[in-house]
């Protein structure tokens, strides 16, 4: 953990209570409040700098901030171990003693494999089955070596992933649980419902692979053309579409939210971005791509924008990320009110098979050429071309960092004054902090928000900064309740007189614009919730 030095905390609540009273309230009669309100926070960065070498104080008071949401979460990875054996025992599957990998069985389980319910109970067996699903025990090398976290990390999927099959609701149902526990609003998950139905289209069309060197848009049209005419394929996006919204109906139906004391977890709003698989040829890559365009452009099944996954440096995603990038370009260019996430940057130095070219060009790529509206990760800017070329125009376009800290520790060994995020932020990029992959991390959002504290040494305006962020660049529909994006001091029309307040109604005017906009009623609570936050710890 860094020290922070008592001068540095005094500079930042001076720095604090000077970012607070510049905000520009719409009427004169608030400037006693605002006054009230700057020496509040100033109060709490002092209450922080307090307690920040009390892991478990940090903690209580991180869990009890308003976070905003998770913009960067893939529920794949998102349920406990624990939950995951759960499942698997339920349903009666086996598991390998050996690599621990989940078969659908039938019972008795083969030689070589356990029940899994063997793994319910405590004991050896359980122990292991969650090392290997998990970063649960795993000691990362001495020497900085990134391979063997990154290999354990995403070697886990491919163990549990049996164990998951038909449990989104129940999954879904635990992320809600967790996010309301933690004072998160909001969710973006990550979803490939119906990739394998999709890949099988693909084949019984014909469908070729895009020249790799030199895609031609008029290729690459008629690739989408030909895949959209057919009618198995508008039947598959509302088969995708269904998938989700099954799942977030017996999610809600899990969670009791029709009863008269439905727990806070109803509360979370949840939405999907399509995760398109990268490691893959690009055939099934694009099919997946237009796939997720759709469901997104026609608002059907919850998605609200598209993403790319699997590991960045697997050889496969490296050889064709130009193309990929290429390709995402091209959707964009004919839907561009489709809203795009990706992973883009989530490379370092040490990983097999990277080369100092690989670290120059992808975030580049992915803001220049892919038109993304968000990236995810971002780690390797200090290799990127021109990097503060990169980190203008990114500021210039609102385009927002997703900042996974614990995932990038893990998975890459980049913490400290190695991760860009302060870069990032002096550079006037936004970004929202993020878990990724929180049940294989073994962590949630607080540990992520805690990291940025001791690990990062962010103050108290800057958290409040970066969960604003998570909901100003939420895909999430509906208008913004800020006036100007990245810019926290004016609220829209017709709120811009409103004082957001868990204790009265805002005017007329103001709750019928929230009624009508899911976001900026997110960011409405969001607002009011930290007032409340503020107003209990200014006085401890």
């Amino acid at each position: 953990m860094r020290k922070w030095h008592g001068s540095r905390w005094a500079a930042v609540a001076g720095l604090t209570a000077l970012g607070v009273a510049a905000q520009v309230l719409p009427a004169a009669a608030a400037a006693a409040e605002q006054s009230v309100r700057v020496a509040e926070e100033a109060r709490v960065q002092a209450y922080l700098g307090r307690i920040v070498d009390s892991p478990s104080e940090l903690r209580r008071f991180l869990a009890d901030l308003p976070k905003g949401g998770d913009l960067h979460h893939h529920l794949g990875g998102a349920v406990r171990a624990e939950s995951l054996i759960g499942y698997a025992a339920r349903d009666g599957k086996c598991v390998d003693t050996t690599t621990y990998i989940v078969s659908p069985g039938p019972r008795p389980c083969a030689a070589g494999q356990r029940p899994a319910v063997d793994a319910v109970s405590p004991g050896p067996f359980r122990r292991d089955v969650v090392r290997a699903w998990s970063m649960e025990g795993f000691v990362l090398p001495p020497d900085g070596d990134p391979q063997p976290g990154h290999d354990h990390f995403f070697d886990a999927f491919g163990k549990f992933q049996e164990a998951a099959a038909g449990h989104d609701a129940d999954m879904l149902a635990e992320v809600a649980r967790a996010a309301a526990q933690e004072n998160s609003g909001y969710l973006e998950t990550l979803v490939t419902p119906e990739a394998g139905t999709l890949n099988r289209l693909v084949d019984d069309i014909h469908l070729q692979n895009p020249d790799l060197q030199n895609p031609d848009t008029g290729d690459l049209a008629a690739f989408r053309s030909t895949l959209t005419a057919d009618p198995r394929f508008e039947a598959l996006v509302h088969q995708a579409a269904d998938d989700t919204d099954r799942s977030i109906r017996d999610h809600r139906k899990l969670l009791g939210c029709e009863s008269s004391t439905a727990p806070q977890a109803c509360g979370v709003a949840i939405r999907f971005d399509y995760q398109v698989l990268r490691a893959q040829d690009p055939r099934y890559v694009f099919a997946q791509q237009i796939l997720g365009f759709e469901l997104a452009r026609h608002h059907l099944g919850g998605f609200v924008g598209v993403n790319m996954v699997q590991p960045e440096d697997a050889p496969v995603a490296l050889r064709d990320y130009t193309l990929h990038m290429q390709m995402i370009g091209f959707l964009k260019s004919r839907s561009p009110q489709v809203q795009v996430s990706l992973h883009a940057g989530e490379l370092t130095e040490g990983l097999d098979g990277v080369d100092d070219h690989d670290l120059s060009f992808h975030v580049n790529e992915a803001v220049r050429v892919a038109g993304a509206d968000r990236i995810g990760h971002g780690v390797d800017l200090a290799h990127e071309r021109d990097p503060e070329a990169l980190t203008a125009r990114m500021r210039r376009q609102h385009i927002l960092v997703e900042a996974p800290l614990i995932s990038n520790a893990q998975i890459l060994r980049v913490s400290g004054d190695r991760h860009p995020l302060r870069t990032y932020l002096e550079r006037g990029v936004p970004v929202a902090l993020a878990t990724d992959d929180p049940g294989v991390s073994r962590t949630d959002l607080t540990a992520v928000f805690q990291q940025g504290v001791t690990d990062q040494e962010l103050s108290v305006a800057q958290l409040r900064t970066l969960a604003r962020a998570s909901l100003d660049h939420a895909f999430v529909e509906g208008r913004d309740l800020w006036k100007e994006q990245d810019r926290y001091d004016t609220y829209a029309e017709p709120c811009t007189r409103d004082t957001p307040d868990s204790h009265r109604l805002p005017s007329r005017s103001c709750r019928t614009f929230l009624a009508t906009s899911p976001k900026a009623a997110l960011q409405w609570k969001l607002e009011a919730d930290w007032r409340d936050f503020e107003n209990r710890y200014a006085h401890r």
